[in-house]
């Protein structure tokens, strides 16, 4: 982890943070793919421009919820903690003052303390995160892990608005494996995880944006969710004045392994959760990139994913933009497994 999360962190809660403070965090977080993929060692999709130098940034303290930001009562015991140091982990044991709980590397600890998370409606999953997992990186130095984190807290801002609470699955610049992150959704149960991310590799020149969401191929809830969050977000970026580029994964669409399961660790594992995964714009395109950089298509993007949740949630929406499946049988490396992770400080 880059840094020490802070104290300030505790009071996140797994809910919404100010609009305010988020919109200075992502100015410093700025100026300073994929984290869900895996074969059966949780691999992650390795960056796409790792020949392209990085940048670290220090994660930037998050204060608490406004007071009317609606949230779901709690159910039934805590099923994941905030621990004091701001790190959200699921809860597998214990009680208060020695809580047994899965780290981001996906060992056990016991902790004392920390802000009991009992259910919330949406899991955001920031993809990527720490020195080691940064993602695809632009030209112009964008890490894609921080872009990720960005767009999430913001989205948590927007669903607030919606009257919709959320957590993240790294609410900071650390590393948490893929299997770290599903053992998260599993235990909270959200009505939707959604892991967000953004593209990179070949492309060719695309007359529309080349956006990319990927469902559960065992879920007609994630296939639905998908769908509409295809919608959303094509609608927010199309007005937008950029040379665009695609892939043949344009769409809505799910993915297999060699063993005919899904290819992203993120979807396959959270059974009875809702998931689906946005690739939404490509971050190795330099027009893309500079997109990107500004505020306010953060925000657009937040808010296509934003309103694609309400509709989800409040109707019986079909979605549209579903393509063919398809098979990947190659090898997609070390990233988001447990090897060589350290977990941040959790107390």
């Amino acid at each position: 982890m880059s840094g020490d999360p802070g104290s300030a962190w505790a009071t996140l809660a797994g809910v919404t943070v100010a609009r305010s403070t988020a919109l200075a965090a992502v100015v410093a977080l700025l100026a300073s793919a994929c984290s869900v993929l895996d074969t059966s060692a949780e691999a992650e999709v390795p960056a796409t421009s790792s020949s392209i130098a990085t940048t670290t940034t220090a994660p930037v303290p998050i204060v608490a919820a406004p007071s009317t930001t609606t949230t779901t009562e709690p159910v039934g015991p805590p099923r994941a903690l905030v621990t004091p140091t701001g790190v959200v982990v699921p809860i597998r044991g214990g009680g208060p003052g020695a809580w047994i709980v899965g780290t981001p590397c996906h060992a056990e600890a016991v902790i004392a303390d920390g802000e009991p998370i009992h259910r919330v409606t949406v899991l955001i999953d920031p993809g990527h995160g720490g020195d080691d997992e940064p993602g695809a990186v632009g030209a112009g130095g964008l890490q894609e892990a921080d872009l990720n984190l960005d767009v999430a807290r913001r989205l948590q801002v927007a669903l607030a608005e919606r009257g919709i609470d959320s957590a993240l699955t790294r609410p900071a610049d650390y590393r948490i494996a893929v299997i770290s992150r599903a053992e998260l959704a599993s235990a909270i149960e959200p009505d939707v995880f959604i892991s967000v991310h953004h593209n990179g590799g070949e492309t060719a020149v695309f007359d529309a944006p080349g956006v990319e969401v990927f469902h559960q191929s065992f879920s007609e809830g994630s296939r639905r969710l998908g769908g509409i969050v295809f919608e959303e977000l094509m609608a927010a970026f199309e007005p937008l004045d950029a040379t665009w580029v695609g892939g043949p994964l344009h769409g809505v669409s799910y993915r297999l392994n060699r063993d005919d399961e899904d290819l992203y660790g993120v979807l396959r594992r959270p059974t009875g959760v809702d998931t689906v995964l946005t690739e939404a714009m490509y971050l190795s395109n330099p027009s893309e990139e500079a997109l990107l950089e500004d505020p306010a298509v953060l925000d657009l993007e937040a808010e296509a994913l934003a309103r694609a949740i309400e509709r989800f949630l409040a109707t019986d929406d079909p979605g549209s933009g579903y393509i063919d499946p398809t098979t990947f049988r190659g090898d997609l490396g070390p990233g988001g497994g447990t090897g060589g992770c350290e977990d941040p400080p959790l107390e």
